[in-house]
């Protein structure tokens, strides 16, 4: 199913995913909706619909807390769009994953974060299950710029996911502001069915510390490209704000330096040393539990596509002196290492390895 579909959503519900994950964007007019990227032309036809060409553009704003920017060029940009032309734009599956079925395209528009929520309520009480949400706030800085304040686009959906009853409002927030913010008046009853829970997720420090203090939903630090996050010092940081602490799968086997080093990225040598220096990758899960963070690498992909890991070059040295060479390696090693979620794409295969792993399965020839 193409991704952040209506199909997707009940399709990992029905393969048994514990939490269904959806990205947030912010269109011209206020409304949250669900897409992968800032942009839209890589997964929708808009390229296809001429009354929408004149709002082609490029864009940069800065995406995490040490001020690194990020540029897109010749792209359309959810936040140059209404509502009401989002609605005219029909989801495709992403053209680089050529296994996946083509037959899906355009059978699915983009959902609002409400109607996400209404999905997710739907299956928890159709398959008599809990599914857990966690929302990612895809680049804040761009999403609230332009906006009557500068955590617009974050109370916005504190408040969406409030009315759901998936949060609580743990401070004042301006709900003034957003008087204009329609939810639907009739939720369809749980009966015996009980929700989910739910998570936030930010690659914005600033933003998940915020998403933090104004709820009491569980915050996921997505981290990839800070150096000082690797440190015991940054994990103590992190600590203050964040429960959950997801990053590249690549750091828990070349090591953070090493994944730092091949991305160019740059850090003070004494700032490092003094925050503790980096943590082996055989010490992160530790090091993480031992402050209550728990850890959830990503993405780990279908079997069909490539694992994308540095220590797959030969110029790489993995820290881990371990470097995967199946689906099944590649799991296992995780849950050696005992990390608490994961975040996968084929849900099924996934599932099938853990019943593998958890039962000594061995193949006898």
């Amino acid at each position: 199913m193409p991704e952040h579909s209506l199909g997707s959503y009940w399709q990992a519900a029905l393969e048994g995913a514990d939490y269904i994950e959806p990205d947030l964007g912010l269109t011209k007019d206020g409304h949250l909706i669900v897409n992968h990227n800032e942009y839209l032309g890589e997964t929708t036809n808009i390229a296809r619909i001429p009354e929408l060409a004149h709002l082609k553009s490029n864009k940069t704003w800065v995406y995490d807390v040490d001020g690194r920017e990020k540029t897109v060029y010749n792209e359309w940009f959810v936040a140059d769009l209404t509502l009401e032309q989002i609605r005219m734009l029909r989801i495709n599956q992403a053209s680089e994953y050529t296994w996946r079925p083509q037959h899906f395209n355009g059978y699915f528009g983009i959902l609002t974060f409400e109607e996400y929520l209404q999905v997710v309520r739907n299956v928890t009480i159709e398959l008599g299950r809990p599914f857990g949400v966690i929302p990612e706030l895809k680049s804040p800085t761009l999403y609230n710029r332009g906006r009557p304040y500068d955590r617009y686009f974050e109370d916005r959906a504190i408040l969406t996911l409030e009315h759901y009853g998936w949060a609580n409002i743990t401070r004042w927030i301006n709900r003034d502001q957003h008087i204009d913010l329609r939810l639907s008046a009739k939720l369809r009853p749980l009966g015996a069915a009980v929700l989910g829970p739910s998570v936030w997720q930010s690659f914005d420090m600033d933003s998940a510390r915020y998403l933090a203090q104004h709820t009491d939903v569980p915050v996921v630090a997505l981290v990839e490209q800070l150096p000082w996050a690797f440190t015991p010092a940054g994990l103590d940081r992190l600590a203050e704000f964040a429960k959950i602490l997801s990053t590249w799968k690549d750091i828990f086997v070349v090591g953070p330096e090493a994944y730092l080093r091949h991305y160019n990225i740059t850090w003070d040598e004494k700032d490092i040393e003094q925050m503790g220096g980096f943590i082996a990758p055989k010490d992160l899960v530790r090091e993480a539990h031992s402050r209550g963070i728990e850890l959830s690498p990503y993405t780990f992909y279908d079997s069909r596509q490539d694992m994308a890991y540095m220590c797959q070059d030969d110029d790489v040295e993995s820290k881990s002196k371990f470097c995967p060479k199946s689906k099944a390696e590649e799991l296992f090693y995780f849950f050696d290492m005992g990390v608490d979620y994961m975040f996968v794409e084929n849900i099924v295969e996934a599932s099938t390895l853990r019943l593998q792993y958890d039962n000594q399965l061995t193949q006898v020839a």
